[in-house]
């Protein structure tokens, strides 16, 4: 009997072979074939069953897959690129559960116009990194869990699925794991079925939403503070203690802004709950799962003595994964070339919800110190794209994502709420949330809505801002005469040799030393625009083109406003973020090779004895740190040097707050050099020095051991023995790992890149957020005789790392590899790299957009020579 039924099976796959062979495939999805399964499928819909057992190295799993298809003159590819099929049925038709390409073939001859389903039994992998489902073991008390991620196609690594985002389904889920263990997913878990020592947990059908935003977490989890009205939150058994004071907070500003969110769009919130997942090692902030947001653990659970400015981060990180809920879950852009249209709009409502539900926090100063600089100085490097960006292959979508979706996106939404006033701009969001609702849209979709709410040409102001790379550099010039403005004059040119001309929305400011400032709002989209509002009115001591952060491009002081913006510049100024704009503007100036370095750090000197405003005294700590350890040499530097110590030290134990403290704290941390510095490292881990009102926490410490060993302190390896044997907790591993990466001599830097090459599934492999710890460690500024040699190795690594890490792992490894250099040479090797043929142009991009900090630094330090 037996035998015979293979014979028949064997038959039955040669007739359907020889009815109709296998296209060839591609590896990823490329964008042709999502656009031919979206036009011939709807209706899908995936039950889910998985069994999920302790240590296991894969996840069985059993999957049927309803959908509805319009024809069947061509095959179906469904995608699944990581574990193993051993049974498939097509509408009851056995077919060759074989993979090519990461697709299994769906001939033609098993499919009918109508309605299908697939049955399929499959089991995937699990992987500390690298892999779709992602086991952390917990050494605090040796419990494992699991979790899923499949942004932005890695669902076909977890199950078969058609893994594009255009194509939304409903979910069907049911999870068989340990009786101790809970499981969360995008629905509130149903029935469950104990059969001990397992049990199965029902979830119900979900809305329709996107395969990467279909999601699982499974474990011991707790869940803290559980309050009516409130989301549920979910962490470690073993860190139920330190998360119980935070997350009163987090559940607070999350239900508070989901009401708000819920009525600036006039949609209720999408999904049925709502749960957030802290998840320990999570490669992201946070990921906003349809119903079910995880949340990178360590920013919610403070590693190191948590300042207002980090608990303000986990307010944007906790209201961005919100917004999400209705900016990306409920209407989801179509393809990811259209990554902003969730991402830049999520950062976006983020500051926007926070500016009105705590108005005390300034979250357009914020706007302007966190969200602003990253984008600029991408968009002034070649490497840089538009905001719309061609996606070819879902496989290269990692490449979109960085600060010009997360930063640039939202900052140009500011301009443009700005153009078209407040009423017009919500209206607008509104209707694209009405039209698109549980389905995909477009950019060209979002701004055919605020031209019907704002009646304006909006489609100029986006070709010009979304389609285009780059931004423009923005100058003044002004002339006086009797005490009265005569001429005034700003000029935009591109940053890059495209020659664009930009629409431009903004706020002049005049400066007066004894009145009130004035603004002028202007609306320009020539190259030079003769501002004649300002004529005539009295000579200002400065001008400023910028005032309210509404436009975005890198304005520059003019020679006179520098010189004369000093009195703004001090912790008195009545305006945060003007001051805040100020100081940034004269960090451009050194940015641009424009001022000497040194004239920007004696600037800091002077002023930070008495700064008041924490985020700034973090801003000219670092940029002075930078200043040091990248521009001057090391004559110019050791002058410098003392004084900064000695001024961040006296900070850290005399600030009028705990914040304060804190950021002077960590100034002081990576300043520190000189011998009586480092003793005071030393003091502060025995406990003889303290700071007021701050407990070092774990990461504090061994960032402390970490600066030691890389200065090549004579007491840093008994340091590094005695605060093993002191941290006990599960954290401590990584960190001690990552603080010997800076040990100064070539024996471990050897070591150390050898564990950067081995592949993530190896099982030698150190998970993914060990080595991202430990990057920029490894590549400590003043060890580039022992870094260099490893540049080129890093950049072959390339294409592996895109390949096989999580989006941002590419951009920690080349910032850190490249960050760490400084000299010509160096320069010459990336040169020398980026000449060879036939780099993937994703790579390249990136590169160029990483490496421009280094030409920078080599044009600074020529035109600034220190020795």
């Amino acid at each position: 009997m037996l035998r015979c039924l293979s014979a028949l099976l064997a038959l039955t796959f040669a007739a359907i072979a020889a009815a109709q062979s296998a296209p060839p495939s591609q590896v990823g999805v490329p964008h042709e074939l999502a656009q031919e399964r979206a036009a011939r499928l709807s209706d899908l819909r995936y039950e889910i069953a998985l069994t999920m057992r302790p240590h296991a190295a894969t996840m069985p799993g059993h999957e049927l897959l309803r959908f509805h298809l319009s024809d069947t003159l061509e095959p179906l590819l469904l995608d699944y690129r990581a574990g193993t099929i051993t049974a498939a049925t097509v509408n009851g038709k056995p077919i060759p559960p074989a993979i090519q390409n990461g697709h299994l073939f769906l001939p033609s001859a098993t499919l009918i116009p109508g309605d299908n389903t697939v049955d399929l039994t499959f089991a995937s992998p699990i992987a500390t990194a690298g892999a779709a489902i992602t086991r952390y073991e917990d050494k605090d008390d040796n419990s494992e869990y699991l979790y899923s991620l499949f942004v932005p196609m890695d669902a076909s690594m977890a199950f078969p699925c058609f893994d594009q985002p255009d194509l939304k389904a409903r979910f069907t889920l049911a999870v068989d794991a340990p009786g101790q263990w809970t499981v969360i997913a995008n629905t509130a878990p149903g029935p469950i079925e104990h059969k001990a020592p397992y049990a199965t947990t029902h979830f119900p059908e979900t809305r329709p939403i996107s395969t990467y935003l279909f999601a699982f977490a499974a474990g011991p989890w707790v869940k803290v503070h559980p309050t009516q009205g409130e989301p549920d939150v979910y962490v470690r058994a073993s860190q139920r203690r330190r998360a119980e004071p935070e997350i009163p907070q987090l559940q607070e500003i999350t239900a508070r802004g989901m009401a708000w969110l819920t009525d600036y769009f006039q949609q209720p919130f999408p999904f049925p709950k709502y749960d957030i997942v802290l998840i320990p090692g999570f490669p992201f902030g946070g990921m906003e799962h349809a119903g079910a947001t995880f949340l990178n653990e360590s920013g919610v659970l403070f590693r190191s003595a948590p300042t207002a400015a980090d608990r303000f981060s986990r307010n944007i990180l906790t209201l961005h994964e919100l917004s999400h809920q209705w900016f990306g879950d409920l209407v989801t852009m179509r393809w990811f070339d259209d990554l902003w249209l969730k991402e830049g709009f999520a950062q976006y409502m983020a500051y926007r919800a926070l500016d009105s539900l705590d108005p005390a926090s300034k979250p357009w100063k914020y706007f302007y110190e966190t969200i602003k600089p990253p984008a600029y100085r991408i968009d002034e490097t070649e490497g840089t794209t538009p905001i719309f960006q061609l996606i070819p292959n879902l496989k290269d979508a990692k490449s979109a994502y960085g600060a010009i979706v997360y930063q640039k996106a939202p900052s140009i939404l500011k301009q443009l709420q700005f153009r078209l006033g407040d009423e017009a701009f919500r209206n607008g969001i509104r209707i694209y949330l009405e039209q698109h609702a549980y389905s995909n849209a477009r950019w060209s979709d979002l701004i055919d809505a605020f031209h019907t709410a704002s009646g304006q040409d909006v489609r100029a102001w986006a070709d010009a801002w979304v389609v285009r790379r780059g931004m423009p550099e923005v100058t003044a010039n002004w002339t006086c005469n009797a005490g009265k403005l005569t001429t005034l004059t700003l000029t935009q040119q591109d940053v890059l040799p495209d020659h664009y001309v930009w629409p431009i929305s903004d706020e002049l400011l005049l400066a007066y030393p004894n009145q009130p400032a004035e603004r002028i709002r202007l609306n320009w989209e020539t190259a030079h625009v003769a501002v004649k509002q300002a004529e005539g009115k009295p000579c200002p001591a400065y001008v400023f083109a910028n005032a309210g952060d509404q436009a975005y491009g890198r304005f520059l002081l003019d020679a006179k406003s520098e010189q004369a913006i000093t009195e703004a510049l001090q912790p008195t100024a009545p305006d945060p973020l003007l001051r805040s704009m100020l100081w940034g503007a004269l960090w451009d100036n050194v940015h641009t090779a424009t001022t000497a370095p040194s004239a920007y750090v004696d600037r800091v000197l002077a002023n930070l004895p008495n700064e008041t405003d924490e985020t700034l005294a973090r801003i000219e700590g670092g940029h002075a740190t930078t200043a040091l350890h990248i521009y001057m040499g090391p004559k110019t530097r050791a002058a410098y040097v003392p004084r900064l110590e000695a001024i961040a030290s006296d900070r850290m134990i005399h600030a009028p707050t705990t914040g304060l403290r804190i950021v002077s704290f960590r100034t002081f941390a990576a300043v520190a050099e000189t011998e009586a510095a480092r003793a005071q490292l030393k003091q502060l881990l025995a406990g003889t020095l303290t700071i007021p009102g701050v407990d070092l926490r774990p990461l504090d410490r061994w960032t402390l051991v970490g600066r030691l060993i890389a200065l090549g302190d004579p007491e840093a390896s008994s340091i590094y023995a005695a605060e093993q044997k002191r941290d006990n907790t599960g954290d401590a591993p990584k960190y001690a790992w990552a603080a010997l990466a800076g040990t100064p001599d070539a024996a471990t830097k050897k070591l150390y890149f050898q564990a950067y090459l081995e592949p993530p599934t190896s099982p030698q492999a150190k998970p993914e957020d060990w080595l991202t710890q430990s990057l920029g460690v490894f590549n400590t500024w003043n060890q580039q005789p022992l870094t260099e040699p490893y540049l080129t190795p890093a950049l072959n690594q390339l294409p592996a790392i895109k390949r096989d890490r999580k989006i941002f792992y590419l951009g920690a490894w080349l910032g850190a590899f490249l960050g760490g250099q400084t000299t010509p040479q160096a320069e010459a090797a990336v040169k020398r790299w980026l000449a060879k043929p036939n780099i993937d142009r994703d790579l390249r991009l990136k590169v160029l957009e990483n490496a421009d900090e280094l030409t920078r630094t080599v044009k600074i330090r020529t035109r600034f020579p220190t020795n």
